[in-house]
């Protein structure tokens, strides 16, 4: 019998309560879950890939069936790699699920086999999001609740004046 595998995909710069969410609502479809940071080399993330990756693996390690890694180029080449044909995406809004979409719709035309498995966020965390979490650690304030503590704990070290609320 072939194992259930997805990938869910994202910057995750910071990973937040929400995404974590999302892997353990996957979870319950698929046998396995592959969180893939996507390095994209136009933008300039807070925390280094090895950091995120290191955050993540802390955050998932009692939760198995989930392994971390990155890649530098298009999500269907590493799918393609791997042979995986589906992947996961979170959704917290109509927004996202456009923007996921229209992305899906251009993966698929690269990549024929690509599956993608919309999920919804769980309410508590529509408004949260890694922008939303580092813009609250400038402004010196962090619902502990937004993110792992793993991950809360890197965000006190780069923002030091940052209080949990």
């Amino acid at each position: 019998m072939n194992k259930k595998i997805a990938v869910y995909q994202g910057s995750f710069d910071p990973f937040t309560n929400g995404h974590l969410s999302v892997v353990k609502d996957a979870l319950s479809v698929f046998d396995e879950i592959g969180i893939l940071l996507l390095v994209n080399p136009t933008k300039t993330p807070l925390f280094s890939v090895e950091e995120r990756k290191q955050m993540i693996l802390e955050t998932v390690r009692s939760i198995g069936q989930v392994w971390v890694d990155s890649y530098q180029g298009l999500l269907v080449d590493f799918m393609q790699k791997k042979s995986i044909v589906c992947c996961v995406r979170g959704v917290r809004n109509e927004r996202d699920y456009a923007y996921e979409l229209k992305n899906h719709q251009l993966s698929k035309n690269l990549y024929p086999q690509l599956q993608t498995l919309f999920l919804p966020c769980q309410p508590q965390w529509e408004s949260v999001s890694s922008s939303a979490v580092k813009e609250a650690c400038v402004n010196g304030r962090l619902p502990k609740n937004w993110v792992p503590d793993a991950v809360a704990e890197k965000l006190l070290s780069k923002f030091p004046q940052t209080k949990l609320i």
